[in-house]
């Protein structure tokens, strides 16, 4: 393990975790792509496209994180990593964009989840980036 301070660590990836998920309810791929490694970038830029394409809007309302953990940290290829396991519960649904008309998930019944989110960073740098999400 790194020595990082933990209580810092978990704030900043309840940040990044809140920043996601509202650039995910909007599509808006300009809001996170800072905060984003490469190759999550390319992914969320895909499937933005594609919800919007489609006419769907993904909604995360009412998310209420319950624990954050560090489960793991360490140093590869000159980066520091840090792997963050969320445990939350949300409203998870999927509407048609022109009638609001549930089309996947519930409105009403929360889902409770857990993910483990990888950030990362070069070595000497504060620029934490997410670069993977494990469900």
């Amino acid at each position: 393990m790194l020595s990082l301070n933990e209580d810092e660590i978990k704030e900043l990836a309840q940040d990044i975790f809140f920043k996601v998920q509202a650039a995910w309810m909007r599509r808006d791929i300009n809001a996170i792509e800072d905060i984003l490694g490469p190759e999550l970038l390319a992914q969320y830029r895909r499937e933005f496209d594609d919800m919007k394409a489609r006419g769907i809007v993904n909604r995360l309302e009412n998310i209420a994180v319950r624990s954050v953990d560090i489960i793991d940290s360490g140093s590869e290829d000159g980066f520091q990593y840090v792997k963050v396991r969320f445990t939350a519960n949300l409203l998870d649904y999927t509407v048609e964009e022109v009638t609001g008309r549930v089309i996947e998930g519930s409105d009403r019944e929360p889902v409770k989840f857990q993910e483990v989110w990888t950030l990362a960073r070069p070595a000497g740098t504060d620029r934490w980036k997410l670069y993977a999400i494990e469900q």
